[in-house]
C-alpha cells in the first residue's frame, strides 16, 4: 500500500495580500516558514521513502524545510503545480472581482465555471491523478511525502471520493501546511484524512 502525505505549501507573501498565484510565485511568509517548521517536527517519526514537490518555488521552499537534514530522493513535478489561472495570476481578488464577473462562478459555483483563460478543474484532476498513479507504481509499499497546492489537492480529493465538480470546495478548507492522507492499494484509492492542521494547534 502506498500512503501519500499531501501537504499544501506554507503561506506566501501573495497569500497574505490575497493575490492569486497559479503558476506564478512568491516566497513563503514568516508564518509560512514557521508553520512548515512545526509540521516538520510533527512528521519526524514517519519514515518516508521519497519526496515529490510541485515545481513551483513556494512548494520547493516548503519541502526543503520539511526535509531538513533527511537524505531522501527528492523530485520536482510540473503536474503537481497549482491550477493555471491565466489573466488572474498576480492580481488581487479585489482587482479580479471588479473586472472578471466569472470569478464568482469559480469560487461559488465551480460546476458552472467555464475555463476560457484558465486551466479547467478537469485538466488539473487529470494531470494530478496521472502523477499519483505513477508514484504509486514506483513506491507500492511506502510512505511518500508530496508538497502541492490547495486547488490541486482539492481536485485529487474530489476525484477519489467520486464527487462532482460542484462539491469541489466542500469543507474542510485546505490551509497552508495542512496534511491530507491518501492510500492506494490494489488500484483502490482511499482518503484517510483531509486538511489536518493538528501541528498548528
Amino acid at each position: 500500500m502506498t500512503t501519500f502525505y499531501l501537504i499544501r505549501h506554507g503561506e506566501t507573501m501573495w497569500n497574505k495580500e490575497q493575490r492569486l498565484q497559479g503558476w506564478l510565485d512568491s516566497p513563503l511568509s514568516e508564518k509560512g516558514i514557521l508553520h512548515a517548521e512545526k509540521l516538520r517536527d510533527h512528521l519526524k517519526n514517519i519514515t518516508f521513502t521519497a519526496a515529490i514537490s510541485s515545481s513551483s518555488g513556494r512548494a520547493k521552499e516548503t519541502m526543503q524545510i520539511l526535509l531538513a537534514d533527511q537524505l531522501l530522493p527528492l523530485y520536482y513535478e510540473d503536474n503537481l503545480r497549482e491550477i493555471f489561472l491565466g489573466d488572474w495570476q498576480g492580481k488581487t481578488v479585489e482587482d479580479i472581482m471588479t473586472s472578471h464577473p466569472d470569478y464568482e462562478l469559480y469560487t461559488d459555483n465551480p460546476g458552472q465555471f467555464v475555463a476560457t483563460h484558465t486551466e479547467s478543474f478537469g485538466t488539473v484532476t487529470e494531470r494530478a491523478m496521472f502523477t499519483l498513479k505513477k508514484i504509486a507504481e514506483k513506491y507500492p509499499e511506502n510512505n511518500v511525502l508530496i508538497v502541492s497546492h490547495a486547488v490541486t489537492i482539492k481536485c485529487i480529493i474530489n476525484a477519489i471520493l467520486g464527487r462532482s465538480v460542484d462539491q469541489l470546495w466542500a469543507e474542510p478548507f485546505i490551509h497552508g501546511t495542512s496534511v491530507t492522507i491518501i492510500e492506494q492499494a490494489r488500484q483502490q484509492w482511499l482518503v484517510k484524512e483531509i486538511g489536518n492542521i493538528q501541528h498548528l494547534q
